[in-house]
């Protein structure tokens, strides 16, 4: 697997050409751009100047040598009735369209977006957050064939917030997850694996990942404590990677191995980043030994 990172341990106030440079430069072999970190600045961006902004990032990324594999799209909020401000269902689809096509521009192939609930306040069955969140995905299918640009939508998760909350999350389960990237029936729909969400919800990751099986294109490495979204470094928190490593070699997986770790980076120092990067990587490339020797195994017991 190549060993991939979202680059948003950097804030976005710091030179993005920049954050490239270090992050080539320690060693990662792709990289997943944080287009949501952007969302409240290029609101109030024409379409024109978010071209011209993606074009640049482009042509840091090629001075670099560096290339960009995935996107983080915009974020909804809690529920599609309860959005971020600026957003509502027909401004999030368009911010949504935007993003494939500055995907589009950076190279990257698949652009991770979330499901989630149709209120925020009321549990409702399954079916009907199904169907409901099939047809605000498929409104950019006519996109996605345009720009060949996929879509992977991530696991969520719901058992640590507030206590004792009892909505549930959709998507918080895998079998949800491979429901609705089946029934939207599309080569360019797939599933993004978020180790810590399924850590927070206390799932048994190998098995999780077993049920997504092909569907899955894209995931979001970090770690956690099961408590909190913390985004640390693998190690750093109590997932066992060693179930993880093994679930992934046993579906054969075939995507990148990307970092959502801006918890572990974002207190370290600006003069400290560059350790702290290249350690990232070696701490990446032992996972990918694991996952190399569970993928022999895996293969040998098949043969």
């Amino acid at each position: 697997m190549k060993i991939s990172t979202s680059i948003h341990m950097f804030n976005t106030d710091y030179p993005i050409g920049e954050a490239i440079r270090r992050c080539k430069a320690a060693g990662f072999e792709a990289l997943d751009f944080n287009y949501t970190d952007y969302v409240p600045r290029l609101i109030g961006m024409s379409w024109a100047e978010e071209e011209r902004w993606a074009q640049e990032i482009r042509e840091a990324a090629e001075l670099h040598g560096a290339v960009f594999a995935q996107m983080h799209g915009p974020i909804h909020g809690a529920a599609f009735d309860s959005m971020q401000p600026g957003l509502d269902l027909d401004t999030y689809a368009a911010y949504s369209e935007r993003a494939l096509r500055t995907a589009a521009i950076l190279g990257a192939s698949w652009v991770v977006l979330h499901p989630g609930n149709r209120m925020l306040a009321a549990a409702e069955p399954s079916a009907k957050q199904l169907a409901f969140n099939r047809n605000v995905y498929l409104r950019l299918l006519p996109v996605m064939e345009e720009t060949g640009v996929g879509v992977a939508l991530e696991n969520m998760f719901d058992r640590p917030r507030g206590g004792g909350r009892s909505v549930r999350s959709y998507c918080a389960a895998a079998e949800e997850l491979a429901e609705l990237v089946a029934s939207l029936d599309h080569p360019l729909f797939g599933a993004c694996w978020d180790t810590g969400h399924a850590h927070m919800q206390g799932l048994r990751q190998g098995d999780s990942l077993r049920v997504l099986g092909a569907l899955l294109k894209a995931v979001h490495i970090q770690d956690n404590h099961g408590l909190t979204d913390a985004h640390l470094l693998p190690y750093q928190g109590t997932i066992d990677w060693k179930e993880v490593m093994s679930g992934l070699a046993a579906i054969g997986y075939q995507g990148d191995f990307t970092y959502e770790t801006h918890g572990y980076f974002r207190p370290v120092p600006l003069e400290l980043m560059d350790s702290a990067l290249t350690f990232a990587v070696s701490t990446g490339k032992q996972l990918d030994g694991l996952f190399q020797l569970e993928s022999t195994g895996t293969r040998q017991l098949i043969g």
